[in-house]
Parts: C-alpha cells; sequence; structure tokens
C-alpha cells in the first residue's frame, strides 16, 4: 500500500506540471520515483500511465498543434526511443540514476537562465533533435532536446505546449511497446500504473484549471525550480 501511495503522489505531481505546461512531467516524477524505487520499474510503469492520461490532454490542444513540425520530429524520435530502451534495460542503475539526475538539473538551470538558442526550421534538425529526444525519452522519460526546439523557434504558449504534448503522446507510444517487448512491464508495476490512474486523471484536470488562470511565466518558474532542486538530489545520491 505505501508503495502504491507513493507512485500515485509522485505522478499526479507529474501531471499536474505536463498538463500545465506540455512538458517536465516526467522531469519532475522520475528522479522523485529513482529515489524511492527502481527506475526500470518505474519509468515503463508511469510510461504507460502517462499514455493514458495524455490522450485527455492531446484532446484538449489539439487545435493548437503544429503537426508539421511533430511529424518531422517523430521520423527521428521513433527510431531513438528504441535504442533508449535498451539502455534502460541493460545500463546499471547507478549510470540510470546518474543520467536522469544529471539530464534534469541541466535542463532546469539552461531554462532558469533564460539562454536563448537558435534552430533552424529545416527537416535535418528535426530529425537529429527527434533522434537525441527519443534516445533520452526512453530513459528519463522525457526528451528535452525537443524542448529546446520548441523555445528556439518561437513557438506561442499555447502551440508549444500543444506540440510538445502530440510529440511525446506518440514517442511515449513507442516507448510502452520497446518496454513491453523487453520485459520491463510487470503485472505488479502495471497494477500500479492503472490504481493511479484516477487521481493522475484529477491532477491533469488541476493543470489545465490552474494554467488558465495563472499566467505561463509563474508556473514554469515553479517547475524550473523544482526540476533544479530533485535533480540536486538525485546527484547526491547516486555520486555518493
Amino acid at each position: 500500500m505505501t508503495e502504491f501511495i507513493i507512485f500515485a503522489l509522485i505522478a499526479s505531481l507529474g501531471m499536474i506540471v505536463q498538463s500545465v505546461v506540455g512538458f517536465a512531467g516526467a522531469l519532475v516524477a522520475i528522479p522523485l520515483f529513482a529515489l524511492t524505487m527502481p527506475p526500470r520499474d518505474a519509468v515503463p510503469a508511469y510510461c504507460v500511465l502517462m499514455q493514458v492520461v495524455s490522450i485527455y490532454l492531446v484532446r484538449e490542444s489539439r487545435r493548437h498543434v503544429d503537426w508539421r513540425s511533430v511529424r518531422g520530429l517523430l521520423i527521428g524520435g521513433l527510431p531513438g526511443v528504441l535504442i533508449g530502451a535498451l539502455g534502460l534495460k541493460y545500463l546499471p542503475l547507478a549510470v540510470i540514476g546518474t543520467t536522469i539526475s544529471a539530464v534534469t538539473l541541466l535542463f532546469g538551470v539552461f531554462f532558469l537562465s533564460g539562454m536563448r538558442v537558435r534552430i533552424p526550421d529545416h527537416p535535418a534538425s528535426e530529425l537529429i533533435v527527434g533522434l537525441l529526444s527519443g534516445l533520452l525519452g526512453a530513459i528519463v522519460g522525457s526528451g528535452p532536446p525537443v524542448i529546446v526546439y520548441g523555445l528556439a523557434r518561437g513557438w506561442p504558449k499555447e502551440v508549444f505546449r500543444g506540440s510538445l504534448l502530440a510529440y511525446f503522446f506518440c514517442l511515449g507510444a513507442t516507448g510502452v511497446i520497446s518496454y513491453a517487448a523487453l520485459g520491463l512491464l510487470s503485472r505488479h508495476w502495471l497494477l500500479l500504473a492503472a490504481g493511479s490512474t484516477p487521481p493522475a486523471l484529477a491532477a491533469a484536470w488541476l493543470g489545465i484549471q490552474l494554467k488558465q488562470r495563472a499566467s505561463e511565466k509563474t508556473f514554469r518558474l515553479i517547475v524550473l525550480i523544482t526540476v533544479i532542486a530533485v535533480g540536486l538530489v538525485g546527484l547526491v545520491k547516486y555520486l555518493r
């Protein structure tokens, strides 16, 4: 029961963040999972849960998705997630934990600093960004390169959020298939994901209400501070 409560609480926290800004739900939730349970069990289970909740989120934001860019990113992202899933199965847990924490920390610091990057609108850029995002997405549950790409393209708030939700939903479907093929989805963890779905859906609905009532800038600041905090805690644990 304790394991279920912890999983459901962390998953719900991630879903609130995901529904507000369209990304970072996994970057918040998975480092917290890594501190309390094996990542190679928690990541696939959370990916299944996120797919279910993302159906609701993508439907809510579908009018704002830049489908052309999403398709280009998926050309590289889909094979990337297959490679990342193999890494999740065979890499040592310390390597996975350190990778999760380091990527999380760097991602938070990068955006909190307000750094700007320009990436050309070109099929080759989308291919490379998609491949890197898919690779990291299978291991840490999210793909920071595609988030950087969206910011560099200067997508408006709703286009940015909707396009990332759609991209990560498609990528997540490939991830679930990969996890199942590699034997990373056990009955126990699937039951945890299923039991955590109702509170996660409620959290996603709450996140949408918060997005509509408050400025995006405030919530992104809260998200990034949280991301940096969990990244630091994870690095201390695994490096020790």
